[in-house]
């Protein structure tokens, strides 16, 4: 296999008058408190840009971002390590079918077994959107599905979309018990189809792992310990499942992000590298009138509308982060978009992350 690795380009003469607006508006940015600081991964006919502007931290004191700092990505676990994980196991065994009923796979009550298991993966399966699972300690996997067996559904399967943790929660354990392996397990094998580059990190629970947490990002303040977040998963319930789960999680730099990103467009492209094409078609073009996902993507409709500004094409898939990342691929244009932010730094409060994301998307295309 050909290696095809992120690798950011100098910003050449006839590259800055492009690129410039984009890494203004990232000062921008910083000077408004949008976010302490932010690294940017553009992938455009075939070439890379990596932008990055102000600090890793505020507090206790300044550090200033460098493009390889590894972000704490919360959501983007779902598309990125959950999404990937199905995707290989749906190609090396026929152990799981999305469009199959719950009850195949796990003796549930009713109306929980009758629910495709799609419909978990595009948030339309009558699960209520949050839960606080961790203030029952120790956690377990199987403690949240038992919790999440005996919570009333929000609504009838089908009936509308509501985002919610509790589907990935679900899934995750689901594939823990049809395959007989960690979670974590699943994704380091799916990790295997990914050539990633020399600079790219995507992983869970980094410092264990020997990573410096210098090179990690922090979020915000632990209400308990009265901490920094640093290298430690901000999302409370994954935190108390030791920080693995298919919600949240994945800590990773902009490398890492684009290089699957990348490979999951050359798939659909129908370039057979290491992900297979149909698989990835499935993922994202999967279409359900009640949802505004695909299989573990956002569709561009209302929040996803919102995040790029309206500019990005109807055949555009992605996915929100609370601490401030997020991605899109707009598989018309054949462009991808990496933000990644700290915005939770050192508070939750600050919610203007929101609007910038518009008017970086915005500018992406006008400038590009």
């Amino acid at each position: 296999m050909k290696k095809r690795g992120v690798k950011a380009l100098p910003l050449e003469r006839d590259l800055v008058l492009k690129i410039g607006p984009l890494l203004e508006l990232l000062k921008e940015g910083v000077k408004e408190e949008v976010f302490p600081g932010a690294v940017a991964g553009i992938y455009c006919q075939e070439k890379t840009y990596i932008l990055a502007a102000g600090y890793a931290s505020l507090v206790p004191f300044l550090e200033p971002i460098e493009e390889v700092f590894l972000y704490d990505l919360a959501s983007l676990t779902k598309p990125l390590a959950f999404g990937l994980t199905l995707m290989d196991l749906l190609e090396t065994s026929n152990l799981l079918d999305p469009e199959k009923p719950l009850k195949e796979y796990l003796e549930v009550p009713s109306p929980f077994g009758e629910i495709p298991l799609f419909r978990f993966l595009n948030h339309t399966s009558g699960l209520k959107a949050w839960h606080p699972f961790y203030l029952e300690k120790p956690l377990t996997l199987e403690k949240i599905f038992n919790s999440i067996m005996s919570l009333p559904l929000e609504y009838k399967p089908g009936e509308k979309c509501l985002y919610s943790d509790l589907n990935f929660f679900l899934f995750t354990y689901l594939l823990e018990k049809v395959y007989g392996k960690p979670f974590e397990t699943l994704y380091e094998k799916a990790k295997q189809r990914i050539l990633f580059s020399r600079q790219s990190f995507l992983i869970f629970k980094p410092t264990s792992k020997g990573i410096d947490e210098e090179i990690i990002v922090p979020t915000s303040i632990d209400p308990e310990s009265k901490k920094i977040l640093r290298g430690v998963v901000e999302d409370e319930n994954t935190r108390a499942l030791s920080g693995v789960s298919g919600v949240a999680g994945l800590f990773g730099n902009v490398y890492g992000v684009l290089d699957v990103l990348i490979e999951i467009l050359k798939a659909y492209q129908g370039e057979r590298n290491g992900l297979n094409p149909e698989i990835v078609r499935y993922f994202l073009e999967f279409s359900d009138p009640s949802s505004e996902f695909t299989l573990t993507f956002m569709k561009p409709t209302k929040a996803g509308y919102s995040a790029t500004g309206g500019a990005f094409s109807e055949k555009t898939v992605g996915h929100l982060g609370y601490t401030g990342c997020s991605f899109f691929i707009d598989l018309e244009r054949e462009l991808i978009v990496v933000l990644l932010t700290n915005r939770v730094h050192p508070h939750r409060g600050n919610e203007k992350i929101k609007e910038f994301r518009s008017l970086f998307h915005r500018a992406v295309i006008e400038n590009l």
